[in-house]
């Protein structure tokens, strides 16, 4: 009879290396390192490398359930509810005995979240915090690393339940996003979160530019000047005009519209932007042809005509006074 398949200890030991000599038979646990998260099932089986043993079996401190098939037994545990278990299995092979050990470890592990201290104002000093929380053995404080990086920032690490990015805030990283990654080291094992949360900056008003297709105009243009404002909340605009004569507003109090303009309108044009966070403002100076800005021109017409009113009423009373008559031809 083939020896690795008889009753004594030598067929219990039914490998056989090259050299001749026996392999013990041997059980192992899958996983090895079992970890779960507490108050969820968890399954693990018992495998024998020899399918001639007498006897196949878990040793738990708690109530056991589970299957069996050839050369294997499971173990179902419907709920973990202990921090650290110890767990053994055995297979007895005539006379020899051996056992497998590993420890169950159970951890709660609660998923990041990200939060900023405050309003994100532009230009201001600005703080996002991300919380993470973990709970294993009570004999042993978890090992838990947080990273929060994004919105053009450099990475911030710390080991333990926070990390905070401390910046000045930018008009530009409104919108961007910034994610928490936590990770739980268990052993070899880890189990990993993330959290992504978006950047809301608030900004006063900015790049307020006001425009016109062109500065210099004639009687009877039609006269658009634009006015934009970057910021958030999206400011409000307000004009200042240099006259009253008529005009409308356009594209939401964007544009201010003067068909057939006259010369009263022109001179500075002035688009002031607030927002609950300040206020800002931008002109442009508005032209036509055939008048000047310098008040010089003006005054020195005025002084040609002085002049000329002057010379004729000296020349009107030499004429009435001294009976001063222009010579004759």
């Amino acid at each position: 009879m083939d020896p690795c398949w008889s009753w004594g200890v030598m067929a219990l030991l039914c490998l056989l290396v090259p050299g001749g000599h026996p392999v013990p038979c041997r059980v192992s646990i899958s996983p090895e390192e079992p970890t779960v998260e507490f108050g969820t099932p968890l399954l693990l089986n018992c495998t024998s490398s020899c399918r001639n043993y007498s006897r196949l079996s878990w040793e738990v401190s708690i109530i056991k359930t589970g299957t069996r098939g050839p050369g294997w037994v499971s173990l179902s545990i419907p709920n973990v509810t202990d921090w650290s278990l110890e767990l053994q299995c055995f297979g007895v092979f005539g006379q020899q005995r051996d056992i497998a050990a590993t420890t169950l470890h159970a951890y709660r592990f609660s998923p990041p979240q990200i939060y900023s201290e405050g309003d994100m104002v532009a230009g201001k000093e600005a703080r996002v915090t991300c919380n993470a929380s973990a709970q294993v053995s009570p004999r042993d404080p978890p090992n838990l690393h947080l990273t929060l990086q994004g919105g053009g920032l450099p990475p911030s690490t710390h080991r333990g339940p926070s990390v905070a990015l401390g910046f000045t805030a930018q008009p530009e990283q409104h919108g961007q996003e910034v994610t928490c990654e936590a990770v739980l080291r268990l052993g070899r094992h880890t189990v990993n979160a993330s959290a992504t949360a978006t950047l809301w900056v608030w900004a006063a008003p900015h790049d307020v530019r006001v425009w016109a297709p062109r500065t210099v105009f004639t009687t009877g243009d039609n006269l658009t000047v634009m006015c934009r404002a970057e910021g958030n909340p999206p400011p409000q605009l307000h004009w200042e005009l240099p006259t009253n004569a008529s005009w409308e507003l356009r594209d939401g109090g964007t544009t201010v519209a003067i068909p057939a303009a006259r010369r009263a309108h022109g001179g500075t044009y002035r688009c002031l932007a607030d927002n609950s966070y300040g206020a800002s403002a931008a002109s442009v100076d508005i032209l036509f042809r055939g008048s000047s800005r310098s008040p010089l021109i003006p005054v020195a017409v005025t002084l040609a005509v002085v002049t000329v009113l002057a010379v004729l009423a000296i020349s009107w009373w030499f004429y009435r006074a001294r009976g001063w008559k222009p010579m004759p031809d």
